[in-house]
């Protein structure tokens, strides 16, 4: 490897150079010594000597190796005081990737039928000590040698040490030339500067920027007068765009080439630094003066009419307008967004919402949707002097757009374009908020029965949820109330509640009639605003009938399986029984009946019993695999209760989570966060599923029975469409793995 100093050593041991031969043809091969390296990085080696004259792409030798033959940039120049054959110094770019770590120790060339070998010494010299050598070396030839050694620098992948070595020999050769008085810095990393030199070269061209870390830019520049240089400079307006963003703040000088060399102006000790929201106001004040081709004309007046963090929209004298609704930000950096724009001329072209370096054409991916309370705000009125097609509403849309705003801390605007005048802008703020919340604003804007509800389902809110991830809920707060801390029983009872609970204090004091349910601890989850509703009715209960109750405050709280998993964890027993709190009993005993059948197994069991509708049919009785639809489908779904008297337990593919029972190091991996769902139960069978696939087997017994009813909410008229995603993005999730379980049932 090479040293990156002033000396170095040899690091390997490797292929020794061989003696000078005869080169192809019969040619004489002369010998040098003292070929100076200058090692630019890993794989990138700079030579400088002399010899005979020599320009272009040249074939090498490396370590005097046949078997290492390669290819280098070259360039020459006469030497002044030239002694023997070395007649001209040159410089020579290397590229050592073929040594594998072994030290460059030879070099050998090939040049017009003459070969020339030489060694190289074994100090290698550092960028800014090989820039002064040249200096003194190549005299009024330096500023070509220079422009040679960044051409060659240039090519291939760029990297920090290459530009730092660029930039430290165009420094050897470049004179001061001017001051850098206003940097403003633009949200996409670019920058406007503008200044005086006495050698400004207006249009596109690269420079180097100097400061906390070298960058190679593009510039884009015009000059403009000024009467305070006498006629000694110009004023300049540029344009600074880099491959990664350009720190304004570290900004120190700009080496640019002028007519006569390379030349740099450095940034005024007392520069006015503008924000990204006043940058645009600069370059604008600037424009009438300048003066440059059309494309670098152009350039500049884009970025004069950049996003300023205003509302131009509102005040444009076309007859376009636009709104936003509402802008949600959702989980893993997604933006939903719902509005209206109107443009009845169709005066804009684009329509672009944009944050740092990113852009999407709205139109291309949103689902438009009937407004025609936009239509009556707006008809007739300025600057809408043509009346509305009342037939015609389509200017609200809705669109989704997944990790757009990964981090949050970019500004968010849409860009609307319009031909032969300045963009218009419209701020973007988005409100953060949950999956769920996002979907229920969305549907609730709309009418339920609206045409475009089903297109916006489908390609918006059913990508949305698929993409969300819940975060891991966990124990917010845990207390003890009622009897003994400690409980005899060796099950715990774990109750689940959501947000929307009801009537938990009449299932408490149900539950405790059952004297098994007495002997248990029981433990009472949920979020943390359910809990301390229930918190003084649940100290009564377990006081008047001596329960050993805890009450487990769920953070991040999302559903009643959230509360039945994190509750689960915090449990003291090594097993277990789930029941949410929208269940209760349909008879006596049912709490021993599952504990029982769960001592007859083993641990990795997990045993449901069989949920009933409030007027005594069948709501769940297990599932099967490779029914009508071919894939996974219910038993006895509505069927009279009766219809189980008769049927044995059985194996089910799957159970369900709404009240089983299952050993507590079962259900504990269910906390590490999940995916998303609209509703409990497309949640319940995605979490029975994964305990499935990881070998837990699952029953159901037909003579536990538990009641309870679907729910006023199951019949809104959203529900259907929050049924429809968790049934799309469930079997987006689960369809392959059902599918492989079908097929091992059928073999």
């Amino acid at each position: 490897m090479f040293q990156d100093g002033e000396t170095g050593h040899e690091t390997k041991a490797g292929r020794t150079p061989r003696p000078p031969s005869r080169s192809d043809g019969g040619a004489a091969v002369s010998v040098t010594e003292g070929l100076i390296a200058c090692p630019i990085n890993e794989s990138f080696v700079l030579v400088l000597g002399a010899g005979a004259p020599m320009s272009g792409t040249q074939a090498i030798m490396l370590n005097g190796d046949p078997a290492l033959p390669g290819k280098a940039p070259v360039v020459s120049w006469p030497l002044g005081d030239a002694k023997g054959r070395g007649s001209h110094g040159f410089v020579a770019l290397v590229f050592a990737g073929p040594l594998k770590g072994e030290r460059l120790s030879a070099l050998a060339f090939r040049a017009q039928g003459r070969g020339a070998s030489y060694r190289v010494a074994p100090e290698f010299m550092r960028p800014a000590a090989l820039a002064t050598t040249l200096a003194s070396l190549a005299g009024a030839h330096l500023p070509a040698v220079i422009d040679a050694i960044v051409a060659m620098l240039s090519q291939g992948p760029m990297s920090r040490r290459k530009l730092a070595a660029m930039t430290t020999f165009v420094e050897a050769s470049a004179k001061p030339d001017g001051f850098i008085e206003i940097i403003g810095a633009f949200e996409d990393g670019d920058v406007y500067v503008q200044g005086w030199s006495s050698d400004v070269r207006a249009g596109v061209s690269r420079v180097l920027i100097s400061g906390a870390t070298a960058q190679i830019a593009e510039c884009t520049g015009a000059a403009f007068d000024r009467q305070d240089l006498n006629s000694k400079g110009k004023g300049f307006a540029a344009l600074l765009v880099a491959p990664e963003p350009i720190d304004p703040f570290g900004m120190q000088r700009v080496y640019f080439r002028g007519r006569d060399g390379w030349r740099y102006s450095d940034v005024y000790e007392q520069r006015l630094l503008a924000p990204p929201r006043d940058t645009p106001g600069f370059a604008r004040a600037i424009l009438p003066k300048i003066r440059g081709s059309a494309e670098v004309v152009g350039r500049l007046r884009d970025a004069a009419y950049r996003y300023e963090g205003l509302d131009t929209v509102s005040g444009l004298a076309l007859p376009v307008r636009m709104a936003i609704d509402h802008a949600l930000r959702v989980e893993q950096g997604g933006l939903l967004l719902s509005g209206w724009f109107l443009d009845p001329d169709r005066r804009v072209e684009g329509i672009k919402l944009k944050r740092r370096q990113v852009a999407i054409e709205l139109s291309e991916v949103w689902s438009r949707v009937d407004r025609p309370d936009v239509s009556a705000a707006f008809d007739g009125k300025p600057p809408f002097q043509a009346r509305f097609d009342h037939a015609h509403h389509g200017h609200g849309f809705t669109v989704f757009i997944p990790d757009f705003d990964a981090d949050g801390s970019a500004p968010i605007y849409v860009e609307l374009s319009i031909p032969h005048a300045p963009p218009a802008y419209l701020p973007i703020v988005p409100k953060r908020v949950t999956y769920r919340e996002a979907v229920s604003r969305q549907l609730r804007s709309i009418s339920a029965r609206a045409a475009a509800a089903s297109e916006i389902v489908e390609r918006h809110l059913i990508p949305m949820v698929a993409a969300a991830a819940t975060r891991p809920a966990g124990v917010e707060k845990l207390e003890h109330v009622g009897g003994a801390s400690v409980a005899s029983g060796d099950t715990t009872l774990v109750i689940g509640v959501d947000e929307h609970a009801a009537d938990v204090g009449q299932l408490l004091a149900l539950l405790a009639l059952d004297p098994e349910v007495r002997a248990a601890p029981v433990i009472l989850a949920g979020p943390e605003v359910a809990i301390a509703g229930l918190r003084g009715e649940a100290r009564r209960l377990a006081d008047f009938y001596g329960l050993s109750l805890h009450l487990v405050a769920v953070g991040g709280c999302n559903d009643v399986f959230d509360a039945l998993t994190v509750g689960a964890g915090a449990a003291r027993t090594d097993r277990v029984v789930l029941l949410s709190g929208a269940l209760v009993p349909a008879g006596k005993g049912w709490f021993g009946q599952l504990c029982a059948a769960h001592r007859e197994t083993d641990s990795s069991v997990i045993i449901s019993p069989a949920l009933l509708y409030e007027d005594d049919s069948i709501r769940w009785a297990g599932y099967r695999l490779g029914g009508e639809g071919g894939g996974l489908s219910e038993n006895y779904v509505g069927y009279p209760v009766a219809t189980l008297d008769d049927v044995a337990p059985a194996v089910t593919p799957m159970a369900n989570l709404e009240c089983c029972v299952l050993a507590k190091s079962a259900i504990v991996p269910l906390t590490q966060g999940g995916q998303g769902y609209l509703g409990n139960r497309a949640k319940g069978m995605d979490l029975a599923l994964r305990l499935s696939k990881v070998g837990t087997r699952a029953y159901w017994l037909p003579a536990v029975r538990m009641l309870g009813a679907e729910g006023q909410a199951d019949r809104d008229a959203w529900d259907v469409h929050a049924r429809t995603i968790d049934r799309a993005v469930f079997e987006t999730r689960w369809s392959e793995t059902i599918a492989t379980m079908v097929r091992a049932v059928a073999a």
